[in-house]
């Protein structure tokens, strides 16, 4: 047994013990729930100012035994570019370093080592997220123990309700290396009975389609675009399994996709939302009404341009989340730059917990070359997400591959990126790849939002 088989196990061992408390809260009311935000603000500012140089520093005048939820409105919100250029102060184990951690992720992605653990105990990830801007980010034990929970225990409630029949397989499709936190969490089954056979998104159509009909899944797991190709192929005849349930994250999920799987398998589909900054965020739960928020996990702020709280959720600008748990890198009142449509009605699925029924910001493009290759964004996100010198990009498509904007800094190596781009694409069945790189200075925004999009289709 690898080191890695090893500190996996006894994590997964953790995670499956902490279960029945997850369950649990599902059935919490909203007074619980506000009782555990308040009670772990406390905790997790108490933690931040004492531990964490920058933390120390932005919150030194509070007092966090009597924190109040009304309170976090004196707190600056935290950004992405505010980790990035204080992340050695704002981590809380002070052996952990920017450099040391990318060093890793880069030996870590071009498969020279292949424990994803920092000293058994931490896990690291680097993300673009939906505009585009590098970021590079912390977990430690308990993250895990908690994300990994929050995106099952939904599924592991109904099954308490409602025993399986039948083998026990789920597909998860996901990214193929240790470095993207996707192929991290959600091979992370609630059930040690369940067995998992992980496929990545790089994989074509066909041999996923091939791949699904010889192993023969009850559930499936993977990335909304992706999901919905194969629902159609399910319609088709190509895609022959019979499946009794459905998750879908990374990406927006679209109606059609869940009428087919309605006409397919007759089930409808449980979608997510979460981040590498905060773990699994929002779950859709039996009613399908929208997605609740781990309210008993996580504490969301709907603000205005200005962070200032607003009385209507459904009119806020943006959301600030506050993490209740993992202490390695506090994330209190995150900025995040996708935005959600409140829905402030009875939530059957979790009481004390408010839903969203949209989430807008965070919509990829399949590259549709010829009649029938179609490539996922993970591909390129795999690539230039993972280059420590690239701190923005953007993917146009073009006849034969693609041209890359690449906002760089330091030793940057086109030549290699370039030629990363041309192996992932042929190897996804693309001949005769054509890629160009370019260093620019910015990146075409939309003139209204000023939103950037990452993957430009022909």
């Amino acid at each position: 047994m690898s080191a890695f088989d090893e500190i996996r196990g006894r994590h997964l061992e953790a995670t499956r013990a902490f279960t029945p408390e997850a369950v649990t809260r599902l059935g919490w009311s909203r007074d619980e729930v506000i009782e555990a935000q308040t009670l772990g603000l406390r905790k997790v500012v108490a933690h931040a100012q004492e531990h964490s140089r920058y933390f120390g520093g932005v919150l030194g005048g509070l007092e966090a035994s009597t924190l109040e939820l009304g309170d976090m409105v004196k707190i600056p919100p935290l950004t992405k570019a505010l980790v990035m250029e204080n992340w050695d102060d704002l981590v809380t184990d002070p052996q952990l370093k920017l450099e040391d951690v990318v060093k890793h992720l880069e030996r870590l992605h071009r498969g020279e080592e292949e424990n994803p653990y920092l000293f058994d105990r931490y896990y690291a990830a680097a993300t673009g997220g939906t505009s585009g801007k590098r970021g590079v980010y912390l977990w430690d034990w308990e993250t895990f123990v908690v994300t990994a929970n929050l995106t099952y225990r939904m599924e592991a409630q109904k099954d308490l309700a409602e025993l399986p029949k039948g083998p026990k397989r789920t597909v998860v499709i996901c990214a193929g290396s240790y470095a993207h936190a996707s192929r991290f969490v959600f091979p992370a089954l609630l059930d040690a009975e369940r067995e998992v056979k992980v496929l990545p998104a790089s994989m074509s159509l066909d041999r996923i389609v091939e791949e699904m009909n010889a192993y023969q899944p009850d559930r499936l797991v993977g990335y909304a675009s992706i999901v919905q190709e194969l629902c159609a192929l399910a319609l088709d005849g190509e895609l022959n399994v019979s499946l009794n349930r459905i998750m879908t994250n990374s990406e927006p999920l679209y109606p059609e996709a869940r009428e087919m799987a309605k006409e397919a398998w007759g089930i409808d589909i449980h979608n997510s939302w979460g981040s590498v900054e905060l773990g699994l965020a929002a779950m859709e739960g039996e009613s399908f009404g929208g997605l609740s928020l781990a309210e008993d996990f996580l504490i969301f702020e709907p603000v205005d341009a200005e962070d200032q709280p607003v009385d209507d959720a459904t009119s806020a600008d943006r959301v600030l989340v506050t993490r209740l748990f993992g202490t390695v890198m506090p994330m209190i009142r995150y900025e995040m730059t996708d935005t959600m449509v409140f829905d402030l009605g009875e939530n059957p699925d979790a009481p004390g917990c408010r839903r969203v029924t949209e989430i807008k910001g965070r919509a990829d493009n399949w590259f549709v070359y010829g009649e029938k290759l179609k490539i996922h964004p993970m591909i390129f996100r795999g690539v230039l997400g993972q280059d420590r010198h690239i701190s923005e990009y953007q993917v146009q498509q073009t006849e034969k591959g693609a041209r890359v904007l690449a906002i760089a800094h330091g030793d940057f190596e086109p030549l290699r990126t370039r030629a990363a781009l041309c192996r992932v694409l042929e190897e996804a069945g693309l001949e005769g790849v054509e890629v160009t790189i370019e260093a620019v200075d910015d990146l075409p925004r939309h003139p209204q939002t000023n939103k950037l999009k990452r993957f430009v289709p022909l």
